[in-house]
């Protein structure tokens, strides 16, 4: 806990960590110790193992005494990563939840910061934290502030809420990041957006999570509170390295967006194109397939060429442009 700040409790709000895990006896340790000596403990732990062929039942029962709130929940075969998620999720029993990659860890203060932060703003049942992220090639961390354009750049000043039309401000001045690991989000909420979609794979927080922050807005503690992992042989890692995959994935977030359930994200995306930054490329090329989407892909391009023009987009070019201006007397 940080010295010299009021601290705020939101009546009745309890706090389920779930983390699931496919053969990660080597690396989920971390993560489990990670929630082991958080300042603010969770109500509940939940590890889902998805038919692991290793140790990993060892490793996690190893933390039976030092987890007492934790449940472990055994898939009888391989059901992937959103099915495993899903599965935690609804059978979550406190008010909130947080999702914790077997290979990633927390700060020891994450729960207490980010429950601090929703119970300062009651509006808020969405919030985010600063993600680290750990090259896995390198051994290096690499923090993204509010420098970043990952990071909380639009959070300058500490804790704040953005509420949905404040959220579409901020994305006509750039990208948002909003990582589902190092969030608190309402369960319930999370529920009602589907939780994670197995047709969107490696994409399916990020829609969960704007599809909240486009009704509900968010919050956002700009601390460096979670490490997320980055290693070449990831699950995400590897289907967005795959072009036919990644476009698949995107398309088939763009056929969910279409739909009537979530109208309200798909017009926030045609209105507000950074949104869809991180999957541009894929985006287009795929929308371009298909002449009876032009519609949409027409803003797309515009904010693009606008982009480029202005030198932030693509990343070498946005690169290049900062080192030049670094130059400048």
């Amino acid at each position: 806990m940080l010295s010299g700040l009021k601290i705020y409790r939101r009546p009745g709000m309890t706090i389920t960590v779930f983390i699931p895990n496919y053969n990660h006896a080597h690396l989920i340790a971390g993560a489990l110790n990670s929630v082991a000596v958080q300042t603010r403990q969770p109500d509940e732990v939940i590890v889902v193992d998805d038919a692991s062929t290793d140790r990993s039942i060892d490793v996690i029962e190893s933390f039976a005494a030092r987890l007492p709130q934790m449940r472990l929940l055994r898939n009888p075969k391989n059901l992937g990563v959103c099915a495993t998620v899903n599965r935690a999720l609804w059978e979550a029993r406190s008010s909130h939840i947080a999702c914790l990659s077997a290979d990633d860890w927390l700060e020891p203060n994450f729960i207490e910061r980010t429950a601090d932060t929703m119970a300062r703003f009651p509006a808020a049942r969405l919030c985010i934290s600063q993600c680290v992220r750990y090259v896995e090639a390198t051994k290096e961390l690499v923090p993204h502030g509010t420098d970043s354009e990952l990071g909380c750049w639009f959070a300058p000043n500490g804790p704040a809420f953005f509420a949905p039309d404040q959220f579409l401000a901020l994305l006509d001045r750039g990208f948002v990041w909003l990582p589902l690991i190092g969030a608190v989000v309402e369960r319930d909420l999370f529920r009602a957006v589907g939780g994670c979609d197995p047709a969107l794979a490696w994409h399916a927080d990020w829609f969960a999570l704007y599809a909240i922050a486009v009704r509900h807005g968010f919050a956002v503690v700009p601390e460096p509170l979670s490490i997320f992992r980055v290693a070449a042989a990831s699950y995400s890692g590897k289907g967005m390295r795959d072009p036919k995959k990644q476009r698949a994935v995107c398309m088939a977030m763009y056929d969910k967006l279409k739909s009537a359930e979530f109208r309200d994200l798909y017009e926030a995306m045609r209105r507000h194109p950074a949104g869809l930054s991180p999957f541009m490329h894929d985006f287009i090329l795929g929308l371009a397939a298909r002449p009876g989407e032009w519609g949409f892909l027409a803003p797309i391009l515009l904010w693009w060429v606008e982009e480029v023009m202005h030198g932030r987009r693509p990343g070498p070019l946005r690169d290049f442009v900062a080192r030049l201006r670094g130059l400048e007397p």
